[in-house]
């Protein structure tokens, strides 16, 4: 009997020892199951979370950087004007430069009642230089509209649905007023599709699209040759970072630090990676404490089972089991239980994380990394272990000849 007593031995006694005890096994499976499957679930959906935010950045706001007066500082448009010599030195870079300017203005919903509005004035062609603003209906004015300063406007989906109510914008005149009551006539020529995504609703604002020239020449307030803001689309394959330090550089270089702010998409999403870095780890320990419940019901399902296998113990003991042999076989059961639970849990947590991507828009990317899956599978048996120590020892601690009288 000495030698027989190999691990597969205790391997096999295990197996047979929690089939005899089936509901009593599956109930302290369902601790370690619950526990690993919240783990696995909870790490893997902040990582297809990270993807889809961004996934819908780049979507809004594609790969871009953005230069504005710092406000921050006390800084507008009035005094931190971008001028057409730093639009000259920023064509130097791996970018597209989009001049911009804003302004605010009014229409009438119903007559003798007025609603704000934004007007944006951009370069023509802007889907061309900016593959995030996309035509739906109609088409965006061309450059030599947008020279020419012509009276024509491309609205956004949501300017679209207040201006004209019900009916299609494309061909329609926008009536618009200055603030100072100077009236702006404009002929839609297209409608841009609405954003998609969780950003969606950054976009969604009520705006009207037309050339920078026809604002300079009927604005009350803009500056000819000045602009509000400039969005830079990174080329392929360029450094967003670099190219960020470049545009810094020359900004500061002509204006000194603190006039302008120079911003990239990039920077959004590494602060995003870390916030949802932290929700990950907050998620996860709290899913941990299932785990650690799980441990604990396990200890207590080994004890009961020491104590209803005295006799069993005595026994092998008696006829040459060593202390630690017992102790293994105690050991192992423990282990086999968690590790059993744990496969389960992340069977469980790879249906639910499949369930997830088919039916919610936003997780489009289904990630299951190997690295969780091996770091819950190697919790569980590390609290299969840590549990069933205290087991194992109180069952190879027991004296034969006691165990054998034991009723």
């Amino acid at each position: 009997m000495g030698d027989s007593m190999n691990p597969l031995e205790n391997f096999r006694m295990a197996f047979e020892s929690l089939w005899s005890n089936k509901l009593r096994s599956f109930l302290a499976l369902l601790g370690i199951v619950i526990g690993v499957f919240a783990v696995t679930a909870m790490i893997s959906l902040g990582q297809m979370a990270a993807v889809g935010i961004t996934q819908d950045l780049e979507a809004v706001a594609g790969r871009s950087i953005f230069v504005q007066p710092n406000f921050n500082e006390g800084h507008d448009f009035s005094t931190a004007p971008i001028r057409e010599e730093d639009l000259e030195a920023l064509r130097s870079l791996p970018v597209e430069v989009i001049p911009q300017l804003f302004s605010s203005l009014q229409y009438e919903s119903r007559p003798g009642q007025r609603r704000s509005i934004q007007l944006q004035g951009t370069p023509g062609d802007l889907p061309k230089l900016d593959p995030t603003s996309r035509i739906a209906r109609g088409r965006y004015f061309s450059e030599t509209e947008a020279r020419g300063g012509l009276a024509v406007a491309v609205l956004s989906d949501r300017a679209a649905k207040d201006l004209f109510p019900g009916r299609e914008a494309v061909g329609q005149v926008a009536r618009l007023y200055y603030p100072g009551g100077a009236r702006l006539d404009l002929t839609v020529v297209g409608v841009l599709e609405p954003p998609s995504g969780i950003f969606g609703g950054f976009g969604s604002a009520a705006t009207v699209y037309a050339p920078i020239q026809l604002i300079w020449n009927t604005s009350p307030t803009a500056r000819r040759g000045e602009y509000a803001f400039v969005i830079l689309p990174l080329k392929k394959g360029a450094d967003a970072n670099q190219v960020t330090a470049q545009v810094r550089r020359i900004f500061e270089s002509r204006y000194g630090k603190g006039r302008y702010q120079v911003q990239s998409t990039e920077s959004f999403q590494s602060t995003l990676r870390s916030v949802t870095l932290i929700l990950q780890g907050l998620l996860g320990a709290i899913a941990g404490l299932s785990l650690l419940v799980g441990g604990i019901g396990i200890m207590n399902i080994m004890l009961v089972s020491v104590t209803e296998r005295t006799r069993e113990i005595g026994l092998r003991k008696a006829l040459g089991a060593t202390s630690g042999q017992i102790r293994q076989q105690f050991l192992i059961e423990a282990v086999v239980l968690t590790l059993v639970g744990g496969v389960l849990g992340v069977i469980l947590a790879a249906g639910l994380l499949f369930l997830v991507t088919a039916t919610v828009p936003f997780f489009k990317v289904y990630i299951l990394s190997p690295a969780t899956v091996g770091l819950a599978l190697t919790v569980s048996a590390l609290v299969g272990l840590f549990f069933g120590v205290w087991p194992a020892a109180k069952a190879a601690a027991l004296d034969p000849i006691e165990a054998l009288r034991y009723e």
